[in-house]
């Protein structure tokens, strides 16, 4: 009798003489089993397409059995998810796709598709499958959110702004300056998560339940079939590493925490305290019971998204680290179930700081002003001292400083330092009395010359960030030949497994 009509007995096979305790449907196979019909349906139609084409052409099962078996798995999709009824009592999704295949073309010939393989691999596949197509969503989010910085850094070339340490005024810089600076070390985030998409992107079909099978399969064909890059090699680690799972959370982590100090810095920027920029009405939130509150609600919704993956690898990588080598729940399952939500929550804060960045008010007058009266210049007017005078930073940092002191106790801003402050501070610190004229102290508190005066690679002057600019769409254009190329494969090999369909149809 079969076990799944026997009375009384498991639906997944005779080794288990009771159905599963209530307790195990109720909190493991039912939840799991839903989520799994979401997020795998259309990957294990995949993958079960490409199992059976690859055992008729090896002669493990006949072009019959394939055609027929090819036949329901159609069906099947053409029902789509919302149409494969699900058994909690089957304990996962695929016990319940292969009954749904069974049903269609009896227990003899359904029974054939799982030849020569495991769910441990075939889990392992899904798994790597999913993580692919995550990662290529990040990749191009990130781009989108790439370009729109790079976009706006043009039009901000000559925004000139204080730059802060400490969050204390220290030296003008531009927008676009900022925003080149922020551009770069989302590529170099990009960059990690490629990496764990080199890692993912290799199949592990074939690999069976840990140490392959005795059936003569040809994994290249499978994975060629699916659109891996290549197979992975060890058929151990092909079902007990998650690895690349958690270098995509830790790149994802790494990319929130370059979002979310963007994000701080703009929150800091908004208030009315620093009034620096604004944002659209349609971006921007109010409160139930102050009138006259506009909320920056975008910034606090990255800032919080964006906690979300370094919560998820710490919970990974803790799931995994005392499990053995090899394929366990606790490490390929449970560890993992936070990963799909906050990788989500990163594609959508890059979605987010892509708003962001396109509808930033920037009150350009402001900031110059700011950068005229805040002494944010005066390393510049130190830097003029050592050249004018020939002594050493040192002694005119000293000089500057003192400066300031006396400006600042009397209430002044940078505006009121000229050259006969300069020189009778000079004169007391130093012991001597240089010369010097107010258009040399003038030009060195000048914000705009302090910018253009920093002209050497990598500096804000406009030449320099237009260069950023420039190169960052070169590199921009790399990563998108990166992820075309990834998707051609993925788009070529679909094509293939059609056609091999097609043909062992043909062949019955």
């Amino acid at each position: 009798m079969s076990a799944d009509t026997g009375s009384g007995g498991s639906k997944v096979g005779e080794r288990l003489s009771e159905r599963p305790a209530a307790e195990v449907v109720q909190y493991l196979y039912a939840p799991r089993m839903a989520e799994e019909r979401d997020s795998s349906f259309w990957h294990m139609t995949a993958t079960n397409r490409a199992h059976v084409v690859m055992l008729a052409q090896e002669g493990i099962v006949t072009p019959q059995a394939a055609a027929a078996i090819l036949d329901a798995l159609d069906d099947i999709a053409a029902q789509g998810p919302a149409g494969l009824e699900l058994d909690p009592e089957r304990e996962d999704l695929y016990f319940n796709y292969e009954h749904a295949v069974s049903g269609r073309v009896g227990p003899d010939t359904g029974g054939r598709m799982h030849t020569g393989r495991s769910r441990n691999d075939l889990g392992a596949t899904l798994t790597r499958l999913r993580c692919r197509d995550v990662l290529l969503g990040l990749m191009d989010a990130a781009v989108e959110l790439r370009e729109a910085l790079l976009a706006r850094a043009g039009e901000h070339l000559e925004t000139v702004m204080p730059g802060y340490t400490h969050l204390q005024p220290a030296q003008p810089i531009t927008l676009g300056h900022y925003l080149t600076a922020v551009e770069e070390a989302l590529g170099r985030d990009t960059e990690r998560l490629a990496a764990a998409l080199r890692h993912a992107d290799l199949c592990p079909l074939g690999a069976a339940a840990l140490a392959g099978t005795g059936f003569p399969i040809n994994r290249d064909t499978t994975a060629e079939l699916l659109g891996f890059s290549a197979v992975l090699p060890n058929t151990l680690d092909c079902v007990a590493s998650r690895d690349y799972l958690l270098e995509a959370l830790a790149a994802a982590a790494i990319m929130g925490v370059t979002l979310s100090r963007f994000a701080q810095d703009l929150y800091v920027w908004y208030s009315a305290e620093f009034g620096a920029v604004d944002f659209p009405d349609r971006a921007a939130g109010t409160s139930s019971i102050m009138p006259q509150k506009k909320n920056p609600i975008l910034l606090e919704h990255i800032k919080g998204r964006t906690a979300h993956a370094p919560g998820a690898f710490v919970s990974a990588i803790a799931g995994i680290r005392n499990t053995n080598f090899t394929n366990v729940i606790d490490a390929n399952r449970e560890a993992l179930r936070p990963a799909w939500g906050a990788l989500e929550e990163l594609r959508v804060s890059l979605a987010l700081s892509v708003l962001v960045v396109r509808t930033l008010i920037v009150r350009d007058a402001l900031l110059l002003d700011r950068c005229r009266t805040n002494f944010s210049t005066v390393t510049e007017l130190a830097d003029t001292l050592v050249r004018l005078w020939g002594i050493s930073f040192r002694q005119a940092h000293e000089v500057v400083g003192g400066v300031v002191r006396r400006v600042m106790a009397g209430g002044g801003t940078a505006a009121a330092i000229d050259a006969d402050l300069v020189r009778e501070v000079s004169a007391e610190i130093l012991g001597m009395r240089y010369d010097l004229d107010n258009a040399a102290v003038a030009l060195a508190l000048d914000p705009v010359n302090n910018v253009r005066a920093r002209g050497h690679y990598g500096g804000p002057a406009p030449d320099q960030v237009s260069r950023m600019v420039t190169e960052g769409r070169a590199r921009l254009d790399e990563t998108r030949s990166l992820l075309d190329g990834v998707r051609r494969r993925m788009a070529g090999a679909e094509g293939a497994l059609a056609v091999a369909a097609a043909r062992i149809r043909a062949a019955d």
